[in-house]
């Protein structure tokens, strides 16, 4: 595979269509510097899909079409079209030949095309990139890119070895997938988090929906009670509200008597208030008060007239200043301004003159400086022509010096390259010994296997010691969380606990929490004591009735309240009893009262015993069994599901708190354990790691014995080639010499003719006068301009001088008159002061007399009110009277007001609920439940009955059908779902997904036939119960969700929906990291590969373009393969280097060369180029590179941008660029024929 050619149309300085035809091994691209030789390189770059303006050398991807030029427009798009051969197949696509096209419109618009047919720049990318040609561009090595390539960071060079072996390709993809795998997560964890809550909803709504079920039983009896109620409650108010009306009456009319007599008196106090209206008090107080006030202004009015007389008279006193200008003064100053006007003038006309004298020597110096320059130039024509002569014979001799030099220079490279041979094969000869000698390596792996081992086996025991702390923190968490809902579920708000809230003196508290009950024995206990297990204990029988007593006036409910001083009855059981029951006030302890409620009761040990027998030996007696069971001799109570009693939730909780606090101990110490299995991994990892260590150091030390053998014989080889080398290029120095001496020869004979030759002179000689005599007109030029500039500013200033002095002037008239205008206001002033100072004593005389009058008839006037309000206190004290008797009789009236209305409010509410929770109006509900209706009691009937026994059908034809199927029992998963359900089936949400059983159905809607109906007249404490009882199955069903059915399936197809969804996305994304996995391994294994074949080639490079010098390349990290970065060592024969930095300009040109052609003879790509990388070279290192060259055209095509000759003689195709008048490169090719030795030595 190799460039075909390469058309460019319209880029940068190529605006005519311009084809490059390529060959095979090396094409030099020549040219002046300007003509557009790199613009080759730059289109090579840009259709290969470069994407960066900088490294194209422009501001923006527009610059690169062509421009225009002051004779040629722009153009409107750039084209390249690169043609490659692909013969070998190198290219994964079926052609031989293989266009890419790239297209870049002034619009922005750009186009990319593969063989004609339109792609994307990915596309173009990936072709090449499997060819080691990727976005790195490192096969082209632009101008100045070569010290960027030696200094660049570890990480960039490890990219070019990347892209050299075709993994760069892959790690951008990895690296991309890896972000779509980040962003993807955010979207996966919120897809989880979603199944997982639906998850969790799944099994409430679950138990919502089988509680909805039962809910419908419930709700008849609970309709059918809380009707007659709210029916008794109704007839009741309306009563009640009866008879508060008719007290209403009577009351009103005591209102409206007091009401009348309060209106009487209410007049009386109004003909004395309105008396009182205009009292004389006030007016003779505004009297004093305004005389007061116009005293004290009169008096004011004294003390500033005073002191107005005092300042007029001290103003008066004051003197005058006189005028400081005089008309005369300003007359004199304008005077001498128009005689210095005057002179000024005159002296206007002596400057002219000295201005005509300095234009007419300034012209004769001109004419003179014209002569001199004509001589001058003929001077500097000869000095011209001797210094190119003698510059001729400079280069001359320098030429044959550097030949000589030369020669020299390459007779002690022979004998350094002769020495280095030496030294080479004494450095082979004393190789040291090879490091894998004495050393068991199978010794070293088994110890590295072992650690690991240990390190694993360490890792296994910390990860159980974890996850069994982890089951005991979630056994402990769910212990707590039962602790914490038996504890809601035993704090039941009922009568009994409200009557316990009250704290009634004598009520303890509930018996169920006084109790201490055997283990194993709390059903049998609390069936037992059967309604009592929820009582509440009382000290005594009186506060035992005090309690009922206060529960009927709060409107409890019916309460059950036991005694617990109560004494005991002695037990009628026989002193013997039958094997296999125990008395029951044997396996409880509590108050005195239980043993005479529990003293007729035995408990069955086990539940298969023969109870006929014990009840045949004792009929009197009580048994009740393990399970809840109660056996009398006439009555019979358990079978299937019970509510579990408020013993067995204490003791529930109780056993639960135990079990936490238990395992709360054991997760302490799985804490410590895992603490401690910690540690030994910790142990463990040390001493795997230094294990590895070990064996790591062992590797190191034998891939640096191969790596310095390798090197050395390399060396000693490289040195045997430049002795070699060096002899045959010593014999072509000496004709060098030889013509270097010929053209020196030449140019000294032309030297000396030139020399012979007579130097014009240049005469000066009459110019310093004529320069005297410019100076000296031009001295007093500028003397008379000086003078009449004086002059002329003296005028200024005596004209300003005089404008000022009539500005003062002025100002002192404007002041003298201000002055006497002032003088008479004064006057003026003096005698209003004077005036008002004569007025004010006879003023204020008559002020004071008037005052004294208003004080004595203002106390008259306050003595006379003062009667008056005596009188107005006696009527307000019977007003006040006769109203705060009609104030009570008005808020009795108020209040039986008040409780019209709530009883009113009462009726409202009562029949707003059976309105709106019933759905009946007054009529309807009083007719039909009220407390003369009677109400039936056959249980038979009852919904719940039949929903029970109906679920018993449903249940026992499940039971069938999960037999036949070999599925787990019904009562299996009864028993899991615990004692508190009651007919309430728990749906899990795991159960309930696609497949699962589905939910009973059964219907409660069955016809009731009227004859099997019995009536009892209404009690409304039998209703209450029943109410409470309806509500307490309402109660323990939970909140019911009439469409909680409807919202489970739906959920349950949106949870099985998105957990499939999920499924996939978590497989695909386990995928996906496997294939990142396996990719890893494999880029570590090609980068591992091609970087050893990289640092070998590296140590075979070296040594030919640093002769006697010392480098390698090493891994930053050679433990992290993936993201290790490389380094560079660089020590030149002769020199100790530590920084790159300190390397001359051609040493860091070929230490960047030496690493690049160590990447290309590595991993070598189908073609290179070269731009003047060869520029900061001498004629030594250039000999040098161009061997590299040699040995890279062997496998790789070269297209080479260069100003050297040598560089060209190794050429298979010349290509000439140059630069037009019209700012348009052209180009010239032509293909070189390469001659044979033979002809070369002739």
């Amino acid at each position: 595979m190799y460039l075909k050619s390469l058309t460019i149309k319209g880029f940068k300085s190529f605006a005519q269509p311009t084809t490059f035809a390529f060959e095979p091994g090396v094409t030099c691209i020549v040219g002046p510097n300007g003509s557009g030789k790199s613009n080759v390189v730059d289109a090579l770059a840009w259709v290969m899909g470069e994407q960066g303006a900088k490294t194209l050398r422009g501001g923006k991807m527009e610059d690169v079409i062509f421009a225009g030029t002051s004779t040629r427009g722009p153009l409107g798009r750039a084209q390249v079209l690169l043609t490659i051969d692909n013969s070998d197949g190198l290219l994964p696509i079926e052609y031989s030949e293989v266009t890419i096209a790239r297209t870049l419109f002034r619009n922005g618009g750009s186009e990319y095309a593969i063989n004609g047919e339109n792609c994307r720049l990915l596309d173009v990318q990936e072709l090449l990139s499997d060819t080691g040609l990727g976005r790195e561009m490192h096969v082209i090595v632009g101008q100045g890119q070569l010290d960027k390539v030696l200094h660049a960071t570890p990480e960039d060079r490890r990219g070019f070895i990347e892209e050299a072996a075709g993994i760069l390709k892959h790690r951008r993809r990895k690296e991309k997938t890896l972000r779509k795998l980040d962003a993807m997560q955010t979207n996966l964890t919120r897809l989880s988090d979603l199944a997982g809550e639906i998850r969790r909803q799944l099994k409430p709504l679950g138990r919502q929906a089988e509680v909805a079920r039962k809910a419908q039983s419930v709700a008849a009896v609970f309709r059918d009670a809380k009707a007659r109620i709210l029916a008794d409650d109704v007839v009741r108010l309306r009563r009640e509200l009866h008879d508060h009306q008719e007290v209403e009456a009577g009351r009103k009319s005591e209102r409206i008597v007091l009401t009348e007599r309060l209106d009487q008196t209410r007049v009386r106090q109004q003909h004395v208030e309105q008396s009182m209206v205009g009292d004389d008090v006030d007016r003779a107080r505004t009297v004093v008060h305004r005389l007061e006030s116009v005293q004290e202004r009169l008096r004011g009015l004294s003390s500033l007239a005073n002191q107005r007389l005092m300042f007029l008279a001290q103003q008066a006193e004051a003197p005058q200043q006189g005028p400081t200008v005089t008309q005369e003064q300003v007359a004199g100053v304008r005077a001498e301004a128009d005689r210095l006007a005057a002179r000024a003038d005159e002296m206007q006309g002596g400057s002219a003159t000295t201005a005509r004298a300095v234009q007419d020597a300034r012209a004769a110096l001109d004419a003179l400086d014209e002569r001199i320059a004509a001589q001058a130039a003929l001077v500097s024509q000869h000095d011209l022509e001797a210094q190119r002569l003698t510059s001729a014979v400079d280069v001359a001799r320098s030429k044959r010096g550097s030949a000589v030099a030369d020669r020299e220079r390459r007779e002690r490279a022979l004998a350094e390259a002769g020495e280095r041979a030496e030294r080479a094969a004494a450095a082979l000869a004393e190789l040291g010994v090879d490091p894998s000698e004495g050393v068991d390596e199978t010794a070293l792996a088994q110890t590295l296997e072992q650690a690991r081992a240990e390190l694993e086996r360490a890792q296994t025991t910390r990860d159980e010691q974890r996850d069994r702390l982890h089951a005991l923190e979630r056994e402990r968490d769910a212990l707590d969380a039962r602790v914490t809902a038996l504890g809601m579920s035993i704090e039941v708000r009922d009568g009994s606990q409200a009557l316990i809230d009250a704290g009634r003196a004598g009520i303890v508290g509930r018996l169920a929490d006084s109790l201490t009950v055997s283990p194993g024995f709390e059903a049998a206990i609390a069936t037992a004591l059967e309604g009592l297990a929820d009582a509440v204990l009382a000290d005594d029988r009186g506060a035992a009735l005090d309690a009922v007593d206060h529960a009927r006036a709060a409107d409890l409910g019916r309460i059950d309240v036991v005694v617990a001083d109560a004494a005991s009855v002695p037990a009628a059981l026989p002193e013997t009893l039958p094997a296999g029951v125990r008395r029951a006030t044997d396996l409880v302890q509590g108050p005195p009262a239980l043993a005479s409620i529990l003293r007729d009761t035995l408990v069955a040990e086990t539940d298969d015993l023969d109870l006929e027998a014990v009840l045949t030996a004792a009929p009197h007696v009580t048994v009740v069994t393990r399970s809840g069971d109660l056996v009398r001799a006439v009555r019979v109570t358990g079978g299937g599901e019970r509510v579990t009693s408020r013993i067995e939730l204490v003791a529930e909780r109780d056993d639960a708190v135990t079990r936490r606090d238990t395992i709360a101990t054991d997760a302490e110490d799985a804490a410590t354990g895992l603490q401690a299995a910690r540690r030994a991994v910790e142990d463990a990892r040390r001493r795997a790691d230094e294990a590895d260590a070990a064996s790591r150091a062992y590797t190191r030390a034998k891939a640096e014995y191969d790596r310095t053998s390798a090197s050395t014989r390399a060396k000693a080889e490289n040195a045997a080639a430049e002795v070699e080398r060096l002899r045959a290029a010593l014999a072509e120095t000496d004709g060098a010499v030889e013509t270097a001496e010929a053209v020196l020869a030449e140019a000294e004979s032309a030297y000396r003719a030139f020399t012979d030759q007579e130097r014009p002179v240049v005469d000066a000689s009459e110019r310093p006068a004529l320069q005297d005599a410019l100076e000296a007109a031009r001295a007093a030029e500028v003397e008379q301009r000086i003078q009449v500039e004086t002059v002329r500013e003296r005028v200024r200033a005596e004209r300003n001088r005089a404008e000022q002095l009539d500005r003062q002037l002025e100002a002192e008239r404007a002041a003298a008159e201000e002055a006497a205008r002032l003088a008479v206001i004064r006057r003026g002033q003096i005698r209003t002061a004077e005036a008002v100072l004569d007025d004010l004593p006879g003023v204020l005389g008559a002020v004071d007399r008037s005052l004294a009058e208003a004080r004595v008839q203002l106390a008259t006037e306050e003595a006379e009110r003062s009667k008056r309000n005596t009188e107005l206190q006696t009527i307000r004290n019977e007003e006040r009277e006769l109203r705060d008797r009609l104030q009570t009789i008005t808020d009795g009236v108020h209040s039986l007001e008040m409780e019209i209305y709530e009883k009113k409010l009462h009726v409202s509410g009562v029949l707003d609920r059976a309105q709106s929770e019933l759905g009946l109006s007054e009529a309807v509900l009083v007719a039909e439940y009220g407390p003369h209706v009677p109400v039936p009691v056959d249980v038979l009937v009852d919904p719940r009955v039949r929903a029970r026994k109906h679920r018993e059908a449903e249940r026992a034809a499940a039971a069938a059908a999960a037999e036949a199927a070999g599925v787990t029992e019904p009562e299996e998963a009864a028993a899991e779902a615990g004692p508190d359900t009651d007919d309430v089936a728990l749906v899990d949400a795991e159960s309930t997904l696609p497949g699962g059983p589905a939910l009973p159905e059964f219907d409660t809607t069955d016809e009731i036939d009227p004859a099997d109906v019995e009536t009892v007249p209404y009690v409304r404490a039998e209703q209450e119960r029943r109410l409470k009882a309806a509500e307490r199955d309402l109660g323990q069903l939970g909140k019911v969700n009439p469409l909680a059915l409807e919202e489970f399936q739906a959920l349950e197809q949106r949870h099985a929906f998105l957990a499939e969804q999920l499924e996939d996305l978590q497989k695909t994304r386990t995928d996906l990291l496997t294939i990142i996995d396996e990719l890893d391994t494999k880029m570590q294994t090609i980068f591992e590969s091609a970087f050893n074949d990289t640092k070998e080639a590296f140590d075979v490079i070296f040594p030919i373009l640093f002769p006697g010098g010392s480098g390698s390349i090493n891994l930053t990290d050679p433990t992290d393969l993936l993201g290790t970065g490389i380094d560079v060592q660089v020590k030149p024969a002769g020199k100790k280097i530590d920084r790159l930095t300190l390397l001359s300009g051609g040493e860091r040109s070929l230490a960047a060369v030496a690493l690049l052609v160590a990447i290309f003879t590595a991993r070598p790509s189908p073609f290179y180029i070269m731009d003047e990388v060869e520029a900061a070279l001498d004629d030594a290192n250039l000999g040098r590179l161009l061997t590299v060259f040699e040995r890279l055209r062997e496998s790789s095509q070269l297209i080479v941008i260069t100003h050297q000759k040598r560089t060209m003689e190794i050429a298979d195709a010349l290509y000439g660029v140059s630069m037009r008048q019209d700012g348009v490169s052209a180009v010239v090719g032509q293909r070189v024929q390469k001659r044979e030795p033979a002809d070369a030595v002739a």
